[in-house]
């Protein structure tokens, strides 16, 4: 293997045939998490981090633990820290759920996705090569990947993929390892997503940011997420304004890492949440 930590990439074996590099920590913040997993036919790297720069490493590792070029990358969903290093996979072919193709075709999202790339070098954006809708499975030769949506949650594109012969369950951004989410607005589907993890029974759990975890760690984020809601509800429930519940501190059981700066999204996004099931009722 390469060294341990390269431009603040470090690696983790977590199988003989599974390695993840897990993204720079700056203070609180860590960066997205790529998993290299190592098939008998092909290799796969799944999410592609926020640039080419901390990515090539992580292609160099790919390559040499599989004695081969990658075949494929895996996008989990279509935010530009899981995706911009891309480009750098030209032999690759490149797989994500139907909506991240849709959110790249997006003119002004694009632009702002180009402009991160161009200040960095010439490696173009690049998307999906193939979409799926639901699920999707692929052969790597004695390992294979079952790729389920279950969006929106994090996002309106969120995958989740199991390993079975390797028991890891790659959760994505449905699981911050020790950090405070980024809640968008529906924690229904990421409550059922993190379920059908545990479900699955794994030994190991991928996050898309923060250490790697197991079963365990499904159960954490959880909680985290229901603590989250009622605090949440309770507000709403009581009429507080969304303006006002937004500035409220963050309670004292949710005061993790990044707790300060993701409170008033998650709010609002709750309340969009809460406002729509009134409405319907």
């Amino acid at each position: 293997m390469t060294p341990d930590n390269v431009h603040g990439v470090r690696f983790e074996r977590v199988s003989s045939r599974v390695v993840v590099a897990l993204g720079p920590v700056d203070g609180e913040r860590a960066g997205s998490n790529s998993t290299i997993v190592i098939g008998d036919e092909a290799t796969l790297v799944v999410d592609t981090m926020v640039s080419p720069a901390l990515m090539a490493p992580v292609k160099a590792e790919a390559e040499l633990l599989g004695g081969r070029p990658v075949a494929y990358v895996y996008n989990t969903h279509g935010d530009p820290d899981h995706l911009l290093g891309n480009g750098l996979f030209t032999q690759a072919q490149v797989i994500a759920h139907a909506r991240v193709a849709e959110l790249l075709a997006d003119k002004e999202r694009r632009a702002t996705y180009e402009r991160r790339l161009a200040a960095e070098g010439t490696v173009p954006l690049r998307g999906p090569d193939v979409t799926f809708v639901d699920s999707y499975e692929l052969d790597l030769g004695g390992l294979t990947l079952h790729a389920q949506y279950v969006g929106p949650s994090h996002s309106v594109a969120d995958t989740v993929l199991w390993i079975p012969e390797e028991r890891t369950y790659l959760a994505a951004d449905t699981v911050f390892n020790g950090l405070f989410p980024v809640v968008r607005d529906d924690l229904a589907n990421w409550f059922a997503a993190l379920a059908r993890g545990s479900e699955l029974e794994p030994t190991v759990v991928i996050p898309g940011h923060g250490p790697v975890g197991d079963a365990g760690t499904l159960d954490w984020q959880r909680d985290v997420l229901e603590r989250l809601h009622d605090a949440v509800r309770d507000m709403y429930g009581g009429g507080v304004p969304v303006e006002e519940a937004v500035q409220a501190p963050v309670p004292d059981d949710l005061r993790l890492p990044l707790a300060t700066e993701r409170w008033p999204g998650a709010v609002r996004g709750i309340y969009r949440v809460l406002d729509g099931a009134s409405a319907v009722s």
